[in-house]
């Protein structure tokens, strides 16, 4: 099984549920932090997160497990596709477009990513727009040409 199938998106999910276990974005309020891979499993896991919120160590309000969803950042790289249960965990403005490239194989990218997120049923026009260029704006608005 290559690593970059489902260790990654593990190795995403980890990194977030430890942000959320030691409070990372309430200790930096500034700090931005964008998922690749559509946050790996963490949309998939989200209620379980809730659920279990107790048992971390230490244990974690659920309110806190949600607020942290929220505020983090997702990108599309994957390919991710269809986006339905990421977009029922977060709001569409938190989603940019991500190619995973150069890791990611160009052909990849523009043969199967690309078209599965223009026709991904799950997203309306103007959530498209705003993932392939209107979020990123808004969080980085230093790349809006005067």
């Amino acid at each position: 099984m290559p690593n970059f199938l489902c260790d990654f998106l593990l190795d995403t999910t980890r990194a977030a549920a430890n942000m959320i276990r030691t409070r990372t974005l309430d200790r930096f309020p500034n700090l931005s932090v964008l998922l690749p891979h559509g946050g790996g499993f963490l949309p998939q896991i989200a209620t379980r997160m809730e659920a279990f919120a107790y048992a971390f160590d230490p244990p974690v309000e659920p309110a806190a497990v949600r607020d942290h969803l929220h505020r983090f950042y997702y990108d599309t790289a994957g390919p991710l596709s269809p986006a339905g249960t990421l977009l029922a965990t977060v709001d569409p403005d938190r989603i940019l477009f991500g190619s995973d490239w150069p890791a990611c194989p160009a052909g990849v990218i523009t043969d199967l990513a690309v078209p599965a997120l223009a026709a991904d049923p799950a997203l309306t026009v103007r959530q498209r727009r705003g993932i392939n260029r209107e979020n990123a704006l808004r969080l980085m608005p230093g790349l809006v040409r005067v």
